[in-house]
């Protein structure tokens, strides 16, 4: 088989795919030669039908893909939810208007003199004086003395007072826990061990509530 056939062999195989009709041409020496148009007339013809190269025929449905399913990715273990901040509350002092935390929105009813309150109390003796010539010491009889001394100020009856409060908002109940850790952490520079024991404790309690603020 001469260059020519196996070139000839070569090139009809890789256009096999656009040529259905092939000729075979054979010489008077006995080459072979494969074309896809007729053969020279000094040469013997013979023509051969390729069946269609392996594929997808024209107009066929492409073949359905097998979509492999991403590795499902580890479940992230939800973070556990911080807990509230504690309740703390802003109360006012009755007395002198002074503001306070407390951790009870229901302060405990309290006696305090008048005069803690400005208001002037004095006893039936100190209101209208002692009895005297009349002998009588009751409201009417004698005009009331107006008393302008501090001593008058002070008063001898007791009255009940309630402080008012209202709850503290998520900045004034930080900066509250803020301060009672910074106190904690400076008593224990100096505490014994038995004062540790109790400070320890309190302090690792305000990382937590601090870490929600």
């Amino acid at each position: 088989m001469t260059l020519r056939f196996i070139f000839a062999a070569f090139a009809i195989a890789s256009t096999a795919v656009a040529a259905e009709d092939v000729y075979k041409c054979t010489n008077a020496k006995g080459d072979i030669a494969y074309q896809d148009r007729p053969c020279p007339a000094t040469t013997r013809e013979s023509q051969l039908h390729l069946a269609d190269a392996p594929g997808t025929p024209a107009g066929a449905a492409p073949a359905a893909t097998t979509e492999i399913a991403a590795p499902a990715k580890p479940a992230v273990e939800p973070a556990s939810p911080r807990a509230p901040l504690p309740p703390l509350f802003v109360c006012q002092n009755a007395e002198d208007g002074s503001t306070y935390f407390s951790e009870s929105g229901s302060p405990l009813v309290r006696y305090v003199p008048l005069g803690a309150l400005g208001v002037p109390g004095k006893s039936l003796g100190q209101a209208y004086g002692p009895g005297g010539g009349s002998g009588i010491s009751a409201p009417g009889v004698n005009p009331i003395p107006v008393g302008k001394s501090p001593r008058d100020a002070i008063a001898s009856q007791l009255t009940a007072v309630q402080d008012t409060c209202a709850p503290a908002s998520p900045g004034q109940t930080c900066g509250y826990l803020r301060e009672q850790y910074e106190d904690v952490e400076r008593k224990l520079k100096r505490a014994f061990r038995a004062e540790r024991a109790v400070l320890e404790p309190k302090q690792r309690e305000l990382e937590e509530q601090l870490d929600n603020c």
